[in-house]
């Protein structure tokens, strides 16, 4: 079953309800590849039960045998063979706990692979509602529930069964009527067991839910930090975080006391199993019916016959919180990727990059894009505590204009005239409603999804660095680094420091100012060697000695280039080949400068209006 982006905002209320068997059966996927260590993991854990079940009838018998009748000889053999159950006990604890760790590790890093590689291909609408905090706890706090249910819930549990069962079959064994006045507390107990299991349950389910929003919070303020102390909203900021974490604290405090009610409750009720145990098997000691190392060997079994029950409630507890983060996560892993990254049919691939020929050759251009009628809606956003639904207004109306190859259009038009949907379409970030675009001839959808982008390059108006140094940035677009470097005059800069390019440039590029990352942004793009360039308001957030000297590279670059410029400013763009006007969603006018103000239309106004505020 696919889920769309509305339901993933919901899923922090998933409510698990007992054991569910379609989920453990996922599970149990991803630990089969890794059956040889689950194998041995169980035989050390059978090993080491059966060595801590032998250790109290030893104690009987050391007992009975000798220390009751005063006979030394031969004690000694059975002390150190109880040691040796003991040494034994450890060594295959030691190998249980060895199996499993590394078993849920592998388990782990192939969920964790899976879960990245799965974000990497869904669509960018996807991202467009999903709080990225949410998916942070995706990837740390569900996986790590996971991971506890692997290494001390799984393979603990049958442990848990297989000392239980064992130690009711000796106890039977030895004295039915000890044996039943032992399990006599067991209906109490199943009955608190059962009363605090499910409270315990909602609590972690709250605890993880709100661990969910807290990070969400986390994430949104400490990314946009300069925009809280622009607006002098610290304070309020805070007010909200305390809130935040005052609930998760909350919930903290609440199962830490259902904690603290369960486990003396059970100790308690053991403890008066054993005291019950004490009573009627001193009374038998009376009479002659129990010896003595029987009595001390029903205490020692009742004390481990009541242990796992503790722990088994206890597991049950980290399986159902197990359960809800597993049913999050392959929420995430079920979610529909994008249709670039389907497969689709075999398409001839695009012809080889040729070598820019100057506009004055003469030569016949060749359609490089080209939207026919293309119409397009946002996705309806999500509102309240209910699923969004279907689209939101048409953000474009029919859209149609082609670009020639080796030709630079220029789309300009008000704030909301669509312009940046044409590039992220072009992209394919977004899939249209209606119409087809063609790059060089070909339907983007029929282009595979590394063909399509190895193509284009995109540089957009907010830049974004990855850690890492400049000319590792710059490395990340392509291979020709020394020419992009060259070309927009990133060294320039760099120059001023000791480390040149290999200057470590901080997380999202802070370390470097917004004209300097756009430098590097444009050298990125550039690197790609793109057969078209697609800028988006590159120049607008930087200052006019940057924006002059990215224009001075552009000047050199753009020619017999095929590119697409997003711009404000008109003045990036008078020297474009085609200039599209949108308004509202539509193309109203296309033309050169020229045509387009002897038109004295929308451009016409829109190049008076910003003229006279710059004069």
């Amino acid at each position: 079953m696919k889920h769309g982006p509305d339901d993933f905002f919901m899923d922090d209320r998933v409510e698990t309800r007992g054991i569910d068997r379609r989920l453990l059966g996922r599970l149990l996927r991803y630990v089969l590849p890794h059956r040889r260590l689950l194998a041995a993991a169980l035989a050390a854990l059978l090993c080491g039960t059966a060595c801590q079940l032998t250790g109290p009838y030893l104690i009987k018998v050391v007992i009975d045998r000798h220390v009751m009748t005063g006979r030394l000889s031969g004690m000694g053999g059975w002390v150190l063979l109880y040691l040796g159950t003991l040494v034994g006990a450890m060594g295959f604890v030691y190998l249980q706990m060895y199996a499993v760790s590394v078993l849920g590790q592998r388990v782990i890093l192939a969920l964790r692979r899976e879960m990245f590689a799965r974000m990497q291909r869904l669509p960018v609408v996807f991202f467009d509602r999903t709080p990225t905090g949410r998916l942070m706890t995706r990837l740390t706090s569900d996986v790590e529930a996971l991971q506890e249910l692997l290494s001390s819930g799984l393979v603990s549990t049958i442990g848990d069964v297989a000392v239980l069962a064992g130690t009711a079959a000796i106890l039977l064994w030895m004295d039915p009527r000890l044996a039943l006045v032992t399990f006599s507390v067991l209906p109490v107990l199943v009955l608190f067991v059962e009363l605090m299991k499910k409270r315990i349950r909602e609590a972690n389910r709250e605890m993880r839910r709100k661990l969910a929003r807290m990070n969400a919070f986390l994430q949104e303020h400490v990314t946009g930090v300069a925009v809280v102390k622009a607006f002098g909203k610290e304070g309020k900021s805070s007010l909200r975080f305390d809130a935040l974490n005052g609930e998760y604290a909350a919930e903290g405090v609440r199962l830490t006391n259902l904690y603290s009610v369960y486990f003396p409750g059970v100790e308690m009720l053991a403890s008066i199993a054993v005291a019950l145990l004490l009573w009627r098997g001193g009374v038998g000691l009376l009479s002659g019916a129990v010896t003595f190392g029987t009595l001390v060997a029903f205490l020692e079994y009742a004390r481990r016959f009541y242990d796992p029950i503790k722990d088994m409630s206890d597991k049950y507890n980290i399986l159902q919180s197990a359960l809800a983060s597993s049913e999050r996560i392959f929420r995430l892993l079920d979610e529909e990727i994008s249709p670039e990254y389907a497969e689709s049919l075999p398409e001839p691939a695009l012809e080889a990059r040729p070598s820019p020929s100057p506009r004055a050759s003469g030569s016949a251009a060749v359609p490089a894009i080209e939207f026919r009628d293309v119409w397009f809606s946002y996705p309806r956003p999500a509102g309240g505590g209910t699923a969004g639904g279907g689209e939101g207004p048409p953000v474009l109306r029919g859209v149609t204009f082609v670009l020639e190859e080796g030709r630079t259009g220029a789309i300009v038009g008000a704030t909301g005239a669509g312009k940046t949907t044409v590039l992220s379409l072009l992209c394919r970030f977004y899939e249209i409603r209606r119409g087809k675009i063609l790059l060089f001839g070909r339907d983007i959808r029929e282009i595979p999804r590394e063909e399509l982008r190895g193509s284009l390059a995109l540089v957009l108006q907010d830049p974004f660095l990855f850690s890492g140094t400049v000319r590792e940035n710059v490395a990340a677009g392509g291979e020709a680094v020394g020419a992009a470097l060259s070309a927009i005059g990133v060294e320039r800069f760099t120059r001023e420091w000791g480390e040149g390019l290999a200057t470590d440039v901080g997380e999202r590029g802070v370390r470097l100012s917004t004209g300097q990352r756009q430098m590097v942004s444009f050298a990125r793009a550039l690197a790609r060697e793109p057969r078209v360039l697609l800028l988006d308001e590159a120049t607008s957030s930087v200052d006019p000695v940057t924006e002059g000297r990215i224009q001075e590279a552009l000047a050199g670059i753009l020619p017999g280039r095929t590119a697409l410029v997003v711009a404000h400013r008109l003045s990036t763009v008078l020297s474009a080949d085609r200039i599209i006007v949108m308004h509202k969603g539509k193309v109203r006018e296309m033309g050169t400068h020229r045509e387009l103000l002897a038109a004295e239309g929308i451009y016409r106004r829109l190049y008076a209006l910003q003229f006279e505020e710059g004069g």
